[in-house]
């Protein structure tokens, strides 16, 4: 079957669900709260889809993922790539997916044990399905992706149709690596990353300053169409941070600011708060209005629906200073807009 990035979805009401990162039990109750049975049938044809980012850092993401499978050969559900998907798919081992790569496994444990492996033998069958499903769900009324909408981006994508998505994926990373390798600054980032790289990762002490890696992430994000999409577009920060597993000196950019569509957009990945906290990382700070109900973006036409459930790790390590109702799983019903 060839790869198509954008597809598009059948017109019926629909529930789209934030990032779940394989905490598969507040999943099981937020699809019995939204009326649907075990299986992701709905006695009033509603369709389930996901924003992207089901698995990683959460106690299970093999029910996860193996459940969205099911649900989605059976109609009942769509989902959208998430970067944390993208990196099962290329095999990039990153914060939180020690349950799937084996060379995280004591890293990861740290922050998210216990949680449920994914036995070696169903790997292929799950990666070979994730590399099937699109990065954009769409139709007239609503169009759903992971982390931005980048018109930019889409001629590199649609000159790629039928492609691998791994395969463009690979070839869009070549052609960037060598780009970047030949900046004036590359030799610095080299040297950052061998000096610095695995303190990088730890959350104290915070790492000497590191500007070339920053100029790496940042030109990185700009210039890869499929990373951009499901991970967003970056700036420089005027300093370092932690935040998803290592210091950082790029920020997210509220692209949102500029789009002047009409037509909404529902994206995940931001880690949207439910209830203001100070102990929100800088990461996660003045992205979105105050209030989780609201609307964001030039034409208050683009909405979040990533409440922070993927951060749940955080209030059973940490029960003195994250409580559980920060983080929550929550989907917007469409077209009735209720959260």
């Amino acid at each position: 079957m060839s790869y198509r990035y954008r597809q598009t979805l059948p017109d019926m009401p629909l529930d789209i669900v934030g990032d779940v990162h394989g905490e598969f039990a507040a999943f099981q109750a937020l699809l019995t709260h939204l009326g649907y049975s075990s299986d992701g049938f709905h006695p009033e044809g509603r369709k389930l889809v996901f924003v992207g980012d089901l698995c990683d850092r959460g106690p299970d993401s093999p029910a996860m993922l193996v459940w969205a499978k099911q649900a989605c050969e059976a109609g009942f559900a769509f989902v959208a790539l998430g970067n944390h998907e993208l990196n099962l798919l290329v095999d990039d081992p990153k914060d939180g997916s020690g349950w799937f790569f084996d060379v995280r496994r004591d890293k990861d444990a740290v922050n998210y044990a216990p949680w449920q492996p994914m036995a070696e033998a169903d790997k292929a069958e799950i990666t070979a399905w994730l590399a099937q499903q699109p990065l954009i769900w769409e139709r007239d009324d609503i169009r759903i992706i992971h982390a931005a909408w980048l018109p930019a981006m889409f001629d590199k994508l649609a000159a790629a149709v039928g492609e691998d998505l791994v395969a463009q994926y690979h070839r869009f990373d070549t052609e960037l690596t060598e780009h970047l390798q030949t900046a004036a600054w590359y030799a610095d980032y080299r040297q950052e990353q061998q000096l610095y790289a695995a303190a990088a990762e730890l959350p104290e002490p915070e790492p000497p300053p590191m500007p070339a890696t920053a100029r790496y992430d940042f030109e990185r994000s700009q210039a890869h169409p499929i990373r951009a999409l499901t991970s967003g577009v970056e700036r420089l920060s005027g300093k370092l941070f932690y935040a998803g597993g290592r210091w950082r000196g790029t920020e997210r950019c509220p692209w949102w600011m500029d789009y002047q569509e009409e037509v909404p957009v529902v994206i995940g990945h931001y880690w949207r708060a439910w209830q203001p906290s100070a102990n929100a990382v800088a990461a996660e700070r003045n992205l979105f209005p105050p209030q989780p109900y609201a609307w964001h973006g030039a034409k208050r036409n683009v909405f979040c629906v990533d409440f922070s459930i993927g951060a749940s790790w955080r209030a059973r390590k940490f029960p003195e200073k994250y409580s559980p109702q920060q983080f929550r799983l929550a989907a917007l019903r469409w077209p009735e807009k209720v959260l």
